[in-house]
């Protein structure tokens, strides 16, 4: 049957998930750099060198790629920000600048991922998508700081606002820092948002 069958040794399914790929890599260089808005299918399967054709066998147009190059992009910075958290010792805010760190180190490093994650999703129908994100790493954040804490029970909503504190203070600093309003090298940066959320911690659970 044509299901099974190869060409130049590759199986149709691997030859779909070689185009998925390219196509997912077109989309986050296109939609990175000059936007959701200015990016066309034909630009997509331009850079992905594919036809028309591939492009929808995986995606039912420019939102739907969108839609799964944000999901990739939040899928590896998530892993990143978990695997750096988990191999730190809970001792003072080592925790809290390692994933601090690394998210921001990871977006700085790839100014299109910046743009994807933060600029682009509202253009693309992805608004929810982001919140969701940004949940997600706000919920890491909370469990990071009650880990900080085992001795005392987080108190949940003051927790979660704490949490959501510092996501919005991350995503709102690496965005300035990337637009060019704020002048401060990554490292530097990742100093203060520590010192800034370990503080806020320690008001959070007064000992």
């Amino acid at each position: 049957m044509s299901e099974g069958r190869t060409y130049r040794g590759v199986g149709k399914a691997e030859r779909i998930a070689l185009r998925r790929a390219a196509l997912l890599a077109a989309g986050l260089e296109l939609f990175g750099t000059r936007g959701y808005g200015s990016t066309g299918v034909k630009d997509l399967c331009r850079a992905a060198g594919l036809t028309d054709r591939y492009f929808y066998e995986s995606f039912t147009g420019t939102a739907d790629l969108f839609a799964a190059v944000f999901d990739r992009v939040i899928e590896e910075l998530f892993a990143a920000v978990s695997r750096e958290v988990a191999a730190v010792e809970p001792i003072g805010t080592r925790k809290l600048r390692a994933g601090i760190g690394t998210f921001l180190a990871a977006l700085a490093a790839d100014p299109r991922t910046l743009r994807v994650v933060f600029t682009e999703p509202n253009g693309a129908g992805a608004e929810q998508r982001l919140r969701d994100a940004m949940w997600r790493f706000a919920k890491l954040v909370a469990a990071t700081a009650s880990a900080a804490r085992p001795e005392q029970d987080p108190p949940a909503p003051q927790v979660d606002i704490y949490a959501l504190s510092v996501v919005g203070m991350l995503e709102r600093v690496i965005v300035e820092r990337q637009g060019g309003r704020l002048e401060v090298a990554v490292d530097e940066l990742v100093d203060h948002c520590t010192t800034f959320a370990a503080s806020a911690l320690r008001a959070l659970y007064p000992r």
